[in-house]
Order: structure tokens, then sequence, then C-alpha cells
């Protein structure tokens, strides 16, 4: 099943209009957008780990898989892909318990799927965007030192990659929460505890991996 651009375009830049996704599955779909979307942002961070692996780099933070530094971003371009997928489809489940029991009833699978898939690949494809720069400068010759330094400095490119990062993190969260919301499954507080928890146990996972 092919994705089509304007489909990309609103999950990755529109936020908003993910409620509005999800919802036209009702008429029709398998929810598994979602899971095409990811595999495509998960190639992206497969193309520039390899990219930062050969040009000789390592993380500048502290791991947590038993990989070692000097093939970690090989490493991570391998198990990116299958690592996306996986964790997209085990929130799945836990967020549609959580649903269960908050009392939720008529639950649409294909919805959910939907709404997860799409804050999870607007998070992906924000955070992608650092990586890419990093790989990017690597490319041009600058040493991770230069890199780590550069990130370091006060200034404009400092605050550039937080504001990114930000906007990946609280923007798939409340991307979530407000498509659960409107969707009414369970009640409000309900809707926003299953989306916060499950976008952050999602997060966690993501970030076990992802350097």
């Amino acid at each position: 099943m092919a994705i089509n651009r304007k489909y990309i375009i609103k999950a990755l830049l529109f936020p908003w209009k993910h409620s509005e996704l999800g919802e036209n599955l009702r008429r029709g779909g398998s929810g598994f957008q979602g899971i095409f979307l990811l595999l495509g942002l998960g190639l992206l961070f497969s193309l520039t780990s390899f990219i930062q692996a050969a040009t000789g780099n390592f993380p500048a933070v502290p791991i947590v898989l038993p990989i070692t530094l000097e093939n970690y971003f090989f490493w991570q371009a391998l198990l990116v892909m299958p690592w996306v997928v996986a964790s997209y489809i085990l929130v799945v489940l836990v967020a549609r318990l959580f649903l269960m029991l908050a009392g939720a009833e008529s639950v649409n699978v294909r919805q959910l799927k939907a709404y997860l898939g799409l804050s999870f690949s607007f998070c992906l494809f924000w955070l992608w965007i650092p990586h890419l720069l990093t790989a990017v400068f690597y490319l041009l010759g600058m040493s991770q030192k230069e890199w780590v330094d550069l990130l370091s400095e006060p200034g404009w490119f400092q605050t550039l990659y937080i504001v990114i990062i930000s906007l990946a993190v609280l923007g798939g969260g409340l991307a979530l929460n407000l498509s659960l919301i409107k969707k009414k499954w369970t009640n409000k507080i309900a809707s926003i505890l299953t989306a916060s928890l499950s976008y952050l146990f999602w997060l966690a996972l993501i970030l076990i991996l992802l350097r």
C-alpha cells in the first residue's frame, strides 16, 4: 500500500492534522501507513548512521546497549529499522491495554495504530534532522571534537539544535494527546494518561538505541 505525498506532508509537518488523518481510516485502510512511514524514517536514520560509521565517529553521549563505541553507528544502522517497528508494535499493544483498563469500548485498532504511527513518525523525522546535520558536517571533514564544541558553545546553532529536538519530542506527544482526546474512546483524563504514557514508553525504547 503506497503512502501519498499529501499524507506524508501532513504527518511530518502538520501534527495538528493527525487526528484528521486517523479519522479518515474509518472509511477504509488498514492502519499500516504508520509502519511504512516509520520504516522510511528508519531507513533515513540507517543511512546517516552508516555515514557516521564510515567517517570514524562514535556517540558523544553514554550508550545503553553492550556495543563498542567504535562500532556503535555501524550496528545502529543495521538495527534501527527493526528496532523502530518492534517498538511501534509493542507500544500499540500497550496503548490498547491502557484503553481497555480505562473502560474504553469499541476501540478502532486501525485508527489507534495510525495515531501512534503518526506521532512517532513526526518525532522521528525531527530527531533525524540533527542526525543528518551531524552526518553532513562529518562528511565535510569536521572532527567529533569540533562538532561537540559547536554544540556546546551558546549561540544560534545551539539554540536551533535545542529547538528542533524540543519540537520533535513535544510535538509528537502533543499530537497524540490531541488525537486521543478528540477520539473520545474514554474520558479526557484517561485519554491524556494513555497518550502520555504510551508516548513516553515509546520514546524510552527508541532512545535506548538512537544516538
